[in-house]
């Protein structure tokens, strides 16, 4: 007898469903370490974010998904700040490897490059015939 679901579109996920998805990944293949989130938020004295990044520590790679800076902070080496702290955590957490990805029409190439970032692919067909590219370093 086939049982009914249904599909729950959400755009505002909830952490406990998100940490329920990785805690069954993780119980998959634990002998590869595990994956888990990770966030680093930089606030200023009124205890707003002016600047934070996310991410996935994965398998032996640590993974920054997003990373911002507010505009009126940009230019403070904030976001080279919040990078090295990503760094040391993936280092500290036993990654040898850091990844991110970023657009073709965004300017973070050049400041990944700076990183020692280095591009290892580039998917093409995204809108406005842009691409995303696919960065690594080593740790």
């Amino acid at each position: 007898m086939k049982s009914s679901v249904n599909i729950q579109y959400t755009s505002t996920t909830a952490s406990e469903d998100i940490d329920f998805l990785t805690q069954k990944i993780n119980q998959e293949r634990p002998e590869f370490a595990e994956a888990h989130p990770f966030a680093f938020f930089m606030r200023d004295e009124k205890n707003q974010i002016i600047a934070g990044c996310n991410g996935n520590m994965i398998f032996g790679s640590i993974y920054t998904d997003q990373l911002c800076v507010h505009p009126a902070h940009r230019k403070n080496c904030l976001a080279h700040q919040l990078m090295e702290a990503v760094h040391d955590y993936g280092r500290k957490s036993g990654c040898s490897m850091a990844t991110v990805a970023t657009m073709s029409f965004q300017v973070a190439r050049t400041f990944y490059e700076k990183l020692g970032y280095v591009s290892d692919f580039e998917r093409p067909g995204y809108t406005q015939n842009s691409s995303c590219i696919f960065l690594k370093r080593s740790l």
